[in-house]
Formats: C-alpha cells, structure tokens, sequence
C-alpha cells in the first residue's frame, strides 16, 4: 500500500483524497478521509470538501469501487468541509450525517453560512461555490448513535468544530479536523526530502478564543490514538507529540504577537502591518522554519490562512 492508503488494522482501510481547486497553490491542501471497515461493514466519509470538487470527490470514490456509503462525519461547517455535502447526499442517498449540533440549521438552510463566507473569504469563498440544502432527515439524532465512533467536541477552530474517534482493533483513528492546526510533511504535502521534517501552523480564523482551543486539546490528548488524520492535509502516528505542539504553537504565537505589538508601539489591530507580523513569525517560530522551501504557489495559500488566522490572534489579544 502507498502513503495514501493504509491498512490501520487487519479489515480497516484508510484512504487520503485530495481535492485540488482551480486556484493557484489549492493542491495538498484540501483532505479527505475514506475509511472501509471490513469487520463492521461499513464506510465512512470524513468530510466532503466544497461544492466545487464534489466531482473530483465522486471519480475518487468510484476509482475506489466505493457504492455505499454508510455514514459522513463533518468537522466543521465551513465550506471547505461541508459545502458539497448535498451533492454527495444525490449520489449517496443512504448516508447519514454526524455534525455539530450547532452547525446543523446552517447546512439545512445554507443562506448565512453562504453571505458570511462571501464575507470572510471572498473569491475563495466563490471557488469553492454555494452550498446546497441538506435535508433534515440525513443527520444523525444526538448523540450520535454509533458503535466505535466517539464525537469529541473541539471548539477554537470554530465553535461548531468536531473530532471523531474511530475504534479499531489496533488502536483508535484520530480525525481531528483543524483542532490541531494545519500540517504539511516535507515530500508527501510539498516537495522535498522525506526525512520527517514538517510545517505546522495555528488554523485560527476570527473569532479566536485560545483558551477554548487550548482546552480542545487537552481533552483530544486524554484519549490515546495510533494514528491521528489532519483535514489539512495527511496524518501522524506521532499524535501526542503533535498534539503537544499545536498547544505550544498557539502559545507561542501569543506570545510573539504580544512582543511583535509592544515592540512597534501598536494600541489597535488596524495599525498590524500583517506581513511583517508573519515574517517575524516565520523567523521565530521552528514549527514554520521550512516555509521558505516551499514553492511559490503554496508559499502564497498559507500566507493567505496565515493572515486570517493571525486576524484570530490579534482579536484574541487586542478585542478584550
């Protein structure tokens, strides 16, 4: 089996999609996770992507010989992550849905999750396309009635964020969404030697509340799992190491924005010069030491989150 598929446990397969958009650097960026469980006969799709890649989505599914799908657990409702869900319903009418109770009425009725996108995101948001409605009668009641699936509230990525636990024979599977930040492996999510060197960055969109998202992974480390899977983009078998980072990451980066603010005398967020903030954070933080050998597309997305996660951080310390 390639890096992309993984036989977690005897009968338990694991499979990595990408997504890619149209838009520059969109390539190992957007994952999806297949699981097929042999021993329970059942598949599972963890997260859908946007309305935009459904298609790439289905010839995935289809080049997997995949023509059921038992359930969909969504992470969070951004589009990203949920915006094709309706689409994948139409091909997959027997799925049912797990998603947070709060993010729920967004998708049945997708209108303010479609104007606040627009918002936020801009021409992205118009990339990945408007969602569809889901029908109510797709979601799973709560709580959510699953054997060997554990729904893990983790707020701070959004107050609607998820992850599941998925018990397997062998240990369990960790889908952690964007709770533990963003990743990338040198060689599997951007060129270069695969000598276990990696990116990590804080996914913390406005508004960001780090104690909340400290506390997510607190909780994600109180239960022990042999492989955890990003939604951004691949997977670890090193997860309470990773885990521990993504919380001194975001302490960290607390930290140099409350230094990058006192030291250029800054009294209010509209006086951030964003780029140098991120230069500053690139030069002091290990965990972003490999940016500059990334290529340029993909140097350019992550400045593009990276902005919009340091917006989290500065309204974190500067709006109390």
């Amino acid at each position: 089996m390639d890096e992309w598929v993984l036989e977690v446990s005897p009968g338990i397969t694991l499979s990595l999609m990408d997504l890619p958009c149209k838009r520059r650097g969109y390539h190992h960026f957007l994952g999806i996770w297949l699981l097929e469980d042999q021993i329970r006969k059942r598949t599972v799709l963890v997260d859908t992507g946007p309305a935009s890649t459904v298609p790439t989505l289905l010839e995935e599914l289809e080049k997997r010989g995949v023509k059921h799908l038992d359930y969909i657990l969504i992470s969070h409702i951004h589009l990203d992550h949920s915006g094709g869900l309706a689409e994948v319903l139409e091909a997959f009418p027997e799925a049912k849905v797990a998603v947070h109770p709060k993010g729920k009425p967004h998708l049945i009725n997708p209108q303010k999750l479609w104007e606040g996108s627009l918002e936020v995101l801009g021409e992205i948001a118009l990339e990945y396309k408007e969602p569809k409605p889901v029908q109510e009668e797709a979601f799973l009641p709560e709580p959510m009635p699953l054997e060997g699936i554990t729904a893990l509230d983790t707020p701070g990525h959004a107050p609607h964020h998820r992850s599941f636990f998925y018990d397997t024979p062998s240990g369990k599977i960790l889908f952690v969404g964007e709770a533990g930040g963003t990743y990338g492996r040198r060689g599997f999510a951007y060129p270069g030697k695969d000598d276990g060197t990696f990116i990590l960055r804080p996914a913390t969109p406005p508004r960001f509340y780090i104690d909340k998202a400290l506390e997510s992974i607190a909780n994600l480390k109180k239960i022990p799992s042999k492989i955890m899977c990003y939604a951004h983009f691949g997977y670890t078998y090193e997860t309470e190491r990773m885990l521990n980072e993504a919380a001194e990451q975001l302490l960290r980066w607390q930290r140099l924005c409350l230094e990058f603010i006192k030291n250029n005398q800054i009294t209010s967020k509209a006086e951030v010069d964003k780029e140098k903030l991120m230069e500053y954070l690139i030069e002091k933080d290990p965990l972003l030491e490999d940016f500059h050998s990334l290529p340029q597309d993909l140097k350019d997305r992550e400045k593009d989150f990276s902005f919009s996660s340091l917006e989290g951080f500065l309204g974190a310390i500067m709006d109390k």
